[in-house]
């Protein structure tokens, strides 16, 4: 029983992978086995070109069922963008109300930026 789900998700992964290719595979079969038939049917009525005006109808089916018809809002990227000031924090205490046991070491904090240490040669 695993096996055979196993084979109709790969068969139907497979079927989607080659939609967008399936006219051209179902052209080169109606070309090798129905040759005279597909000649004065298709041919006559669509000329040489058949394939790629199945194709062109395809993507316009495809992109008008993928319209999105809400109206389209402004992304500027302006709400999602917050701006500080260049120092805002910088220079910053931790304020700790209530009592603490080291409550020296959490009021000092140091405003200088250090380089990092060169490495010894």
């Amino acid at each position: 029983m695993k096996k055979a789900a196993l084979y109709i998700l790969l068969f139907a992964y497979s079927t989607v992978m080659l939609k967008p290719v399936s006219p051209y595979i179902s052209d080169a079969v109606a070309h090798i086995f129905y040759y005279t038939q597909h000649m004065a049917t298709v041919h006559y009525e669509n000329g040489k070109f058949h394939v790629h005006k199945e194709i062109a109808d395809n993507a316009k089916k495809d992109e008008s069922s993928k319209e999105n018809p809400s109206p389209k809002k402004d992304n500027a990227g302006n709400e999602h963008i917050v701006t500080q000031p260049k120092d805002a924090f910088h220079c910053s205490q931790i304020i700790s109300y209530g009592p603490s046991p080291s409550s020296d070491l959490i009021n000092q904090t140091t405003c200088t930026d250090y380089p990092p240490p060169r490495p010894e040669i």
